[in-house]
């Protein structure tokens, strides 16, 4: 059962629904993100979802919301919400395209962005449950087709790979267009929707540690007019892992249909439903992981749970539509809805550490545990509503886009807190809880956000100078309900957004863009792992997290070829940050500083050859600080932030000879030291690892093993051991161990 509570909406939410609604009764019309629209890069009309666009992006022109043939995309509509060339938006923006996720091997987002300039990654090792992805030093928020996937303290959404088009990375604060947002960008999942082409693929997939995986992608019109097209795509997976009795078994569904009364009018519903059945990651000591134990190094096979007591079970489901409707070639209007929701139950008997006596360890052998439970679960109401207007005053061309957007969260968190025995983990024993732990706190939050923009891209010639506004009023409900207390807030703030670019016509674009950002900050500082007496008393609420952004780049795209190179220099300052503190809650410090530039490029140099290459410098502190024992010195490095990334990996198709239809190729990641811990105590090495792929078009062999190919994808080839970082309580991660996978996928 899903077990998800119902939805709460505010008078505010049922009127914003009441006037669109109205709206889109007047028109009769049903609309679709996918918009026909005049772009600012080509003046040229680019057509809607399903135009004729195969599944490779081998026909038709690409479209922001479509199909990308190869690593390279040129265009998206995250930063800007209009289809709009990349070399055309003055802001960086990173897409890491359905065939690169092939091409890499990607089981999840995080594995996914590994190749992306600026973003962090897979800091806790092989978490099967979340992704934690840092933009530019910052948590950045996970959207689905441009609307924001609900997030809980421990029900978190982790979308699937295999149902995307694109993974798209807006970096630096996006706040002006999707509201309240941190400093480091957004993340955005475009999904697979229906073709008006058919187009078919099934998959088997085994590997490591006995995983079996098996998927299919299914799409094309129902009728002869193409005026209903589906889509269903869906994967299952059972899996181990490195980690003794820890799962990681996966059930994706994701149904579409498209509907097409007129030219003019488009409406696609979409539903996805995830389950997953895993276990919580391991809290391994620092002692005998980062530091050497006089027992020896801990294994990463090392479980410190109990067999029968933890578990990791998660739900995810969204229902919803893209509803798009052109009155002419100038006008256009849209509405994007979806409701969706999160469940999760997390029990774990997790490690704290070796016994300590004034700071010294007394006992090399025997971690510490407790034994919690988290049920956790939160419900979304998403809805933006855009108006788009192409026109021209004297040389000027404008792009307007207005926009009405809603978002209610309502989030209900519970923690039970126990003590539980220790467990020697050089020779472990496991002995099974045999009675819950008590409840410790039980919380309900409700949050609603009301936001009005509007943005107009403005071209000259070749220059592109585009002014971005945006007023949200943002509420809170939270509820302590075993200490009986509540807290009310409200919080308003104006953030705008201005860039200037200029295309040369040799296809480089240098641009600068400021931007503002506005993050309320909600929440009780209490995480179900300490008293909630630690607090102490008088606690009041956090204050809402702001900040800026300045940046400047160059983007280069060489005409009549698939390539694309960015550069970008960023600045940003943010104020009333949220931190981690050594007592195992959050503290509002007074501003961190986050420097540095990042270099990317996708290439294709000549047929058959795709690189992708990245690296990126990050110089992130705090500024400004707080009071109190726990507060972070000024210039203190935030955590898991290394001035150096650097990635690039490559395959070469061979394109004729006794090796036609055969590709190969590589990979090599490297990470910088860091700190695992706001004190700046905790540093971690950095690590260099290796990738690898092998791939054959079967149709060589045979002609009729015609869309066959066979894969063998290795990740950490030489099966590195290194800690993916450490945390402010002591804790350590390690990182992914080698991977080896072989895909056998048919597509007709």
């Amino acid at each position: 059962m899903l077990g998800f509570d119902a939805m709460h909406f505010s008078k505010r939410s049922l009127l914003a629904a009441a006037c669109t609604a109205a709206l889109t009764a007047s028109t009769g019309h049903a609309l679709s993100q996918a918009a026909s629209e005049v772009t600012l890069g080509e003046l040229s009309v680019v057509g809607a979802a399903g135009n004729g666009s195969g599944a490779d992006g081998a026909l038709g022109p690409e479209r922001a919301s479509g199909p990308v043939r190869g690593f390279t995309a040129k265009r998206s509509a995250t930063g800007t919400k209009t289809d709009t060339p990349l070399i055309a938006t003055p802001q960086a923006i990173s897409v890491v395209t359905a065939d690169q996720i092939r091409a890499t091997g990607a089981q999840t987002p995080s594995e996914a962005l590994r190749y992306t300039a600026g973003v962090q990654v897979e800091r806790f090792g092989g978490d099967p449950r979340f992704d934690w992805i840092k933009v530019r030093g910052f948590d950045v928020p996970e959207y689905l087709d441009g609307l924001q996937l609900p997030k809980g303290t421990y029900a978190w959404s982790r979308y699937e790979p295999y149902g995307i088009e694109r993974l798209e990375v807006l970096k630096g604060p996006a706040s002006v267009l999707y509201g309240q947002s941190p400093p480091g960008g957004l993340v955005n999942f475009v999904s697979k929707k229906p073709l008006d082409v058919p187009y078919h693929e099934v998959l088997v997939q085994g590997g490591s540690y006995g995983r079996a995986v098996g998927a299919f992608d299914v799409t094309g019109p129902v009728d002869p007019d193409k005026r209903v097209l589906y889509r269903v795509v869906g994967l299952g997976r059972l899996s181990d892992t490195i980690v003794d009795t820890v799962n990681d078994d996966r059930a994706f569904i994701a149904p579409s249909v498209t509907f097409r009364p007129d030219a003019a009018t488009q409406v696609t519903v979409l539903g996805y439903y995830i389950k997953d059945d895993t276990k919580s990651l391991q809290f391994l000591p620092s002692q005998g992981t980062l530091t050497p134990n006089p027992n020896g190094r801990i294994r990463r096979s090392l479980f410190l749970g109990e067999p029968g007591y933890d578990a990791y079970r998660r739900e995810q489901f969204g229902i919803g539509y893209e509803f798009e409707h052109r009155f002419d070639e100038a006008l256009t209007f849209r509405q994007n809805l979806r409701y969706s929701g999160v469940n999760a139950d997390l029990p774990v008997v997790r490690g704290f550490g070796f016994p300590t006596a004034g700071g010294v360890v007394t006992d090399y052998r025997n971690v510490t545990r407790r034994a919690v439970r988290f049920d956790d679960n939160v419900n979304a109401f998403t809805m933006d509503n855009q108006l788009v207007l192409n026109a021209a005053t004297g040389p000027l061309a404008h792009t307007f886009l207005f926009g009405l957007d809603v978002r209610t969260f309502d989030i209900g968190f519970a923690t039970r807190n126990g003590t539980f025995a220790s467990l020697d983990v050089f020779n472990p024993i496991y002995r099974g809880v045999t009675a819950l732990p008590p409840i410790t706190a039980r919380v309900r939050q409700n949050l609603e956000q009301v936001g009005v923009y509007a943005q107009d891209q403005i071209r000259f010639d070749r220059w592109v100078l585009m002014l971005s506004g945006r007023h949200d009023t943002v509420t809170s409900t939270t509820l302590q309900q075993v200490a009986g207390t509540r807290i009310d807030q409200t919080d308003r703030a104006f953030t705008y957004r201005t860039g200037l670019l200029y295309e040369f016509e040799a296809g480089v674009s240098p641009y600068v863009s400021y931007s503002t950002l506005f993050q309320p900050a909600t929440g009780t500082g209490y995480n179900g792992i300490v008293p909630p007496t630690a607090l102490g008393a008088g606690s009041t609420p956090f204050r809402p997290t702001t900040g800026d952004q300045i940046e400047g780049g160059l983007k280069y795209q060489p005409p009549g070829t698939a390539s694309l190179f960015t550069l970008a220099g960023f600045s940003i300052d943010q104020q009333n940050v949220l931190v981690p503190t050594t007592l195992g809650f959050q503290a509002q410090v007074g501003g961190v500083r986050a420097e540095g530039f990042e270099a990317e490029a996708k290439v294709t140099a000549f047929e058959g050859f795709d690189v992708v290459a990245a690296y990126s410098y990050l110089d992130a502190r705090i500024s400004q600080t707080g009071t109190g024992p726990t507060a972070p010195r000024v210039g203190a490095r935030l955590p898991v932030t290394p001035y150096n990334q650097a990635a690039l990996f490559g395959t070469y198709t061979f394109q004729d000879g006794p090796l036609i239809g055969l590709t190969v190729g590589g990979g090599v990641r490297f990470f910088g030291d860091h700190f695992g811990d706001l004190a700046n105590t905790i540093r971690i090495p950095s690590y260099t690892l290796f990738d690898a792929v092998v791939r054959y078009d079967l149709v060589k062999l045979d002609p009729a093993w015609v869309g066959a190919t066979f894969a063998i994808n290795a990740t950490n080839l030489l099966d590195k051991v290194y800690v993916g970082t450490c945390d402010t309580l002591g804790s350590c991660y390690y990182g992914n161990p080698r991977t080896i996978l072989a895909t056998l996928s048919y597509r007709w």
